[in-house]
């Protein structure tokens, strides 16, 4: 009976460690390394690839006035961004000129994904020259 009992405490103590040890090494990536600014021309090949969800972060009266071609429009100043989000991967965000997508790529970070922001927004975009859409 104590051998069974020994057995069974080993084992719960072995779970134990395991578990703990799968949580270091997941608070080890802080949300910030998982967010990487990207220069216009750079942001534009990855949209380009079709991989990536591209979320555009600003309002929806903005989203009309223009966007990058395929990017969707979820806003960040709603209470529900994350849900509306549906997250299943990595994602492309911007907005206007980096502020709140610097927000939004926190929050998607946080949720353990990586997020890649195009650095100046939408504002850089169109001063490189870059396509929108209506």
């Amino acid at each position: 009976m104590k051998r069974i009992l020994l057995m069974t405490v080993a084992a719960l103590l072995a779970v134990g460690c395991s578990c703990s040890k799968k949580t270091e090494q997941t608070e080890q990536v802080k949300p910030q390394d998982r967010i990487t600014i990207l220069h216009v021309n750079d942001f534009e090949q990855l949209v380009k690839k079709g991989e990536m969800r591209v979320i555009d972060v600003r309002t929806r009266s903005e989203y009309a006035e223009a966007h990058i071609a395929g990017a969707e429009n979820i806003d960040v100043n709603q209470p529900d961004f994350i849900e509306r989000l549906r997250l299943k991967g990595d994602v492309a965000v911007y907005c206007r000129t980096g502020k709140r997508s610097a927000r939004a790529a926190m929050l998607i970070a946080e949720q353990g994904y990586n997020v890649y922001d195009l650095g100046g927004g939408i504002m850089a975009w169109r001063q490189a020259g870059k396509s929108t859409v209506r």
